[in-house]
């Protein structure tokens, strides 16, 4: 079938994300160890222990496919390239440093890619379905995502490496904020990995905490229509301001909806006979609504 093709079109890009990962040490790890080198001995040791935990997670994360390990794998290969600028502000080769950081900075963009999210989610299917990636929020990726990240990433690190440094009295500070506020960042992280439009062999489930309060099955038999957004259409926005190609999904008769809601007594519902997504890959999303027979 066509959508097996392509989706091992995407492991290919999924295993480039491994294979690279699984060479960092070899690759990146005497850059690493140069900028260490200057560094006190228990700041050094700390930091290089946390590098060889950090490196073994995230090579088993990579190949456990789960929406949880995406997000680690998403974190860990941008911050590598932090990491890598940072070894080299002191006598470093810069030509050396310079085309470590630049494909693993290539590496991170294609684990940010659909096709590696795509993998990744679909770990968790079930038979017979497809689960595709919701894109985000373009205000949400143009400041609170990388800030989450930062947050995440960073509350992980801080507080050990403070500690090795001896600032006692802000290690167990930094430590304990940053280590709950790296709670916070990884679950809203990890909580934008399970908004999905999910092909199953009935129809079509829309599952967006952002949008609607529960995951909503449409029936084939209820789907009139699967294809890029019209103008003029009156249809319903589940968006939430995604940028780039808009879908519409229309349907035979109106359905109700819930939208999601801060006070858990209200009951607020709305009807649509049409509405706006924006899944990740539009294109692939239309073929599987052709070969499912709900377009």
């Amino acid at each position: 079938m066509g959508w097996v093709r392509g989706l091992w079109g995407d492991r290919v890009w999924a295993w480039v994300v491994r294979v690279w990962w699984a060479a960092l040490p070899f690759t990146a790890g005497p850059v690493l160890a140069d900028g260490l080198h200057e560094t006190a001995a228990a700041w050094r040791s700390t930091a290089s222990v946390g590098l060889w935990v950090l490196w073994g997670v995230v090579l088993v994360g990579s190949l456990l496919v789960h929406p949880a390990t995406l997000v680690i794998v998403r974190l860990a290969i941008p911050a590598a390239v932090v990491a890598l600028v940072w070894a080299g502000r002191q006598g470093a080769d810069w030509g050396e440093v310079a085309l470590v950081a630049a494909v693993t900075a290539a590496v991170a963009a294609v684990a940010l890619s659909a096709p590696v999210g795509h993998v990744f989610v679909n770990g968790i299917s079930y038979g017979d379905e497809v689960r595709l990636l919701l894109r985000p929020p373009a205000l949400l990726l143009a400041g609170p995502v990388p800030v989450a990240a930062a947050i995440t990433v960073g509350g992980t690190v801080s507080g050990p490496l403070l500690l090795a440094a001896e600032h006692w009295a802000a290690g167990v500070a930094v430590a304990v904020a940053g280590g709950a506020l790296a709670v916070v960042g990884a679950r809203s992280l990890h909580s934008l990995t399970r908004r999905w439009l999910v092909f199953v062999p009935a129809g079509v489930v829309l599952h967006d905490h952002l949008a609607v309060q529960d995951p909503v099955l449409l029936r084939r038999r209820a789907v009139a229509g699967f294809g890029p957004a019209q103008k003029g259409s009156e249809a319903l926005d589940l968006t939430q301001g995604a940028a780039g190609l808009i879908l519409e999904l229309t349907m035979n008769q109106p359905i109700t909806l819930s939208p999601p809601t801060k006070r858990k007594s209200s009951n607020q519902e709305v009807q649509a006979g049409a509405v706006f997504i924006a899944p990740s890959r539009p294109g692939r999303t239309i073929t599987l609504a052709r070969q499912r027979q709900l377009a």
